[in-house]
């Protein structure tokens, strides 16, 4: 049984610096879990706690039930695949496998079973005389994988192990990890700083900010409910569009525009008197209009500035005469720590938006379009606390999922 408990686990430093904050997360038996957040959010601290690299300050600790606080590392039954490797450079691929095994004095017949079973899943055969020298980055990792694999652990411990590597290597290997994990099932705590990776590998996903975890659930739960402000700008490729907004008497108005909501649905413990919120759209949320698209969705006209081509999808990005968000949450999610915030034109302070749309359909910047606006999936946030509030939106059932797919792919527009 390899279930991890986190019960409370806090890391304070010398000098009171808190990089984790009193962490509550249970990991089931079998569970590929993935820490995300920005850079310094205490993900890594928190691994390392959990693989006994660092001590725990506060909390506690069990893995497959047994409390494992206070162990050291080679007593808490897991293996860890660290960011560069960590392979010995004067062995051969063979014998790095074989390494940790024959440290703990491991049989060689079973030495050699488990290295062969090992060498085979991870397609390695025709690599075990080679040094890591003369291993692509692909191959390295591979090698790193293996050597966790082959000590059968309770718990496999991740930290950012594909970073090293080229966008399509990533991509390739991700996909590799998660065959890999469907047929070993091992506990797996992988953490990242990139939301794609998380979103793509995680069965749950758990958010951190500041040393605080934010939200801890599925991937898609986290794309269609987030909790906050910060966990809404953090998660979706691209970014969710955000906008300072007003909603009261069943509209909600940002920039030049006002977006009527369903009928009898409003801002949830109003009183219908105006608020002003944080309002957030899904660029997968606003379509080019046309007639297939529900004609009871609201339509908004704008002048597209920039296209982004990708193929099956077009990126078309508009401005909206209103400001862009400047809260906290919103700069750390995007990592945006340069105070132009990424703007070429540093008087130009608009808020920015942009609209996925069928990549077979021309979109051309200069050009006015008129996009629907799925307004059961709008998202709005407490400006102050960044916390989410209710519209009264029901959330789309699976079968309005389908339709919506299937009239994108169906490409019915105007």
């Amino acid at each position: 049984m390899g279930a991890i408990e986190i019960d409370a686990v806090s890391k304070v430093y010398d000098g009171g610096v808190c990089a984790v904050d009193a962490v509550e997360l249970e990991v089931a038996d079998g569970e590929f879990m993935v820490l995300v957040g920005p850079s310094g959010c205490g993900k890594s601290t928190l691994l390392r706690m959990i693989a006994g690299l660092e001590e725990v300050t506060h909390g506690a600790i069990r893995i497959g039930g047994r409390d494992v606080t206070r162990l050291q590392p080679p007593d808490r039954d897991i293996a860890m695949v660290f960011q560069n490797y960590a392979l010995y450079p004067h062995m051969t691929v063979a014998e790095n496998l074989a390494f940790g095994l024959r440290q703990r004095r491991t049989p060689k017949e079973e030495v050699a079973r488990r290295v062969d079973e090992v060498s085979g899943m991870l397609g390695l055969e025709e690599l075990m005389a080679r040094k890591p020298v003369a291993l692509s980055g692909g191959q390295r990792q591979r090698v790193a994988m293996g050597r966790a694999l082959v000590r059968e652990p309770a718990a496999f411990l991740m930290d950012e192990p594909l970073s090293n590597l080229d966008a399509k290597l990533r991509a390739s290997m991700r996909g590799q990890l998660a065959r890999l994990h469907e047929r070993v099932g091992t506990t797996t705590v992988y953490v990242t700083h990139d939301q794609v990776e998380a979103m793509t590998l995680g069965q749950r996903v758990a958010v951190m900010r500041g040393g605080v975890l934010q939200q801890c659930d599925v991937p898609q739960e986290l794309f269609r409910r987030p909790v906050n402000l910060f966990v809404a700008a953090f998660i979706g490729s691209p970014s969710m569009n955000l906008a300072d907004a007003v909603v009261g008497d069943g509209v909600v108005r940002f920039g030049e525009h006002a977006i009527a909501l369903p009928e009898g649905y409003g801002l949830a413990g109003s009183d219908g008197a105006e608020r002003r919120v944080v309002l957030g759209i899904r660029p997968t949320d606003l379509e080019l209009a046309g007639p297939s698209v529900d004609p009871s969705w609201p339509r908004i006209a704008v002048t597209v500035e920039a296209v982004e081509e990708l193929g099956a999808e077009t990126h078309a990005i508009f401005a909206l005469e209103a400001p862009r968000v400047t809260a906290e949450a919103v700069q750390e999610a995007a990592d945006q720590r340069d105070p132009d915030d990424g703007t070429l034109l540093a008087d130009d302070r608009r808020a920015r938006f942009t609209a996925a749309v069928h990549g077979r359909h021309a979109v051309r910047a200069g050009e006015r379009i008129e996009l629907a606006v799925d307004h059961r999936a709008l998202h709005v946030f407490d400006p102050v606390s960044g916390d989410a509030l209710s519209l009264g939106l029901r959330p789309r059932t699976a079968s309005e999922d389908l339709a919506q797919g299937a009239r994108s792919s169906s490409g019915g527009v105007a």
